[in-house]
């Protein structure tokens, strides 16, 4: 049931004397993640929710109570500032004492970066281990994921890549750069194929931060991006003026923190004549860079965390440990039973095409291969722009597209005004934070079901 913001904050407010009687206080972002905190907690304290589902976690003012309960906390659990980018400056004012844990940051969390387009490319989704760094899956059978053509005054320029959230996307990168004859998009086209030679070919030519890059097309780049730097930066000569291709391994957009990745050496900005994929949208990709943070949507992080959990916990209350053990241990045997059950029902699934309100759901997706075909806003919510809806609306007929999920915490009618008249059947709802779910135990597992039985209604 969906609780009024008074109630709310009237709960939140009486945590500090009830919930924390005999435990520490403890203060968790959003419900999923508190749901697993308080299975942790079971038998000791309650920890106390910031973030009620109804709300979007992305843009938030904390009320009065919210702020009192982060100023008296002992230890507080945050997926990490790509959800909630407000959060990190309020820690730092009112928890300073806090024992803080980011859940993006645990090590073993499965991490997947954010996805390019308002369509999304066919990946592999049961990925094994746990990667702090995905490699790109290139299913579309590229060596590459990104190309542009550039019209390039002869000169020095700069291509840099920066950490975000405090790491690089991935660790090392191949680039090749071959000067074209043509121009745009048929650049691009006539240089792929010795692009893709390049980069599939065991032999490449490493380069550090600060050394020169030339085009060259009998050898990529191993470009090596310094873990002790903020930005590593690589040196680009070009001798003549003309069109160069660059095909890149990965997103560029990916490793762009404060700056554009190509500059001349004064710092301008240096964009391509053409680029593919090219539904890359330049205006919002400050918000869409790094790691997507809706890693809670895997039961397996949801297993790895509460582990976490259990043992922050016990460093600031010793005598629960056996407790707080026991309790992750459960929670941990739990989500194996779910995601086997879920994995049944999602056989059934096989074939179903739909697309989601905001790209929050991959990491449910490749759990259970499940892929959605495409979003209309990016994953922190933002406004499509028209030409993402064009190209949504594109694919309803050339995918076959029979469903569509709006979010109960943004615009409920959008969806009905972009799919008006098309083949889409089924405009139902799918929610990463649960809404409709009673927060504390209980709720994470029925989030994760839920999902399940939003898609069983494309059937």
């Amino acid at each position: 049931m969906i609780r009024s913001s008074f109630v709310a904050g009237l709960a939140l407010s009486l945590l500090p004397i009830n919930g924390w009687a005999t435990g520490p206080k403890v203060v968790v972002d959003i419900a999923p993640l508190h749901s697993m905190v308080a299975e942790v907690m079971n038998g000791v304290g309650e920890p106390a929710l910031l973030i009620e589902p109804e709300a979007s976690p992305h843009s938030y003012s904390l009320r009065p109570s919210e702020a009192e309960a982060l100023a008296e906390a002992d230890a507080v659990f945050w997926i990490g500032e790509g959800l909630t980018p407000w959060l990190e400056k309020s820690l730092d004012t009112l928890a300073g004492d806090a024992q803080r844990t980011k859940m993006m940051a645990v090590e073993a969390t499965t991490t997947h970066s954010y996805r390019e387009g308002a369509t999304f490319e066919t990946h592999d989704h049961h990925d094994q281990g746990n990667e702090k760094h995905d490699d790109a899956s290139h299913d579309d059978g590229h060596a590459y994921e990104w190309a542009g053509a550039f019209e390039l005054s002869a000169g020095e320029y700069v291509w840099s890549f920066a950490k975000v959230d405090g790491d690089y996307a991935d660790p090392k990168m191949k680039m090749a750069i071959i000067e074209s004859d043509a121009k745009g998009e048929a650049a691009i086209e006539s240089e792929e194929k010795a692009a893709e030679d390049l980069i599939k070919s065991p032999r490449s030519s490493e380069r550090v931060h600060g050394e020169l890059l030339t085009p060259n097309d009998s050898s990529a780049y191993q470009l090596m991006f310094d873990p002790d730097r903020n930005v590593t930066e690589f040196r680009i000569v070009v001798e003549s003026s003309g069109v160069y291709t660059f095909f890149t391994e990965h997103m560029p957009f990916e490793f762009e923190a404060e700056e554009h990745f190509f500059k001349t050496t004064d710092r301008q900005d240096v964009e391509p004549t053409s680029q593919e994929p090219d539904s890359v949208d330049h205006h919002n990709h400050h918000h869409h860079h790094g790691k997507d943070p809706h890693a809670w949507l895997d039961p397996m992080n949801a297993k790895i965390w509460a582990g976490e959990i259990a043992r922050v916990l016990a460093a600031i209350d010793s005598s629960n440990t056996e407790v707080y053990q026991q309790n992750a241990e459960a929670f941990a045997e739990s989500m194996d039973e779910l995601m086997a059950s879920l994995d049944e029902r999602a056989t059934r699934l096989d074939g179903t095409r739909f697309i989601v309100f905001h790209d929050a759901y991959q990491y449910f997706e490749r759990r259970f291969d499940l892929p959605a075909a495409g979003a209309i806003s990016i994953s922190d919510a933002s406004d499509p722009s028209p030409a993402r809806i064009r190209e949504i609306q594109g694919l309803v007929s050339e995918l076959g597209v029979t469903c569509a999920f709006a979010e109960p915490q943004f615009n409920p009618g959008m969806l009905d005004t972009v799919f008006e008249g098309s083949e889409v059947r089924t405009i139902g709802v799918m929610d990463p934070l649960g809404v409709e779910i009673d927060v504390g135990l209980g709720q994470y597992p029925t989030l994760i079901r839920q999902l399940m039985s939003s898609l069983e209604k494309c059937q």
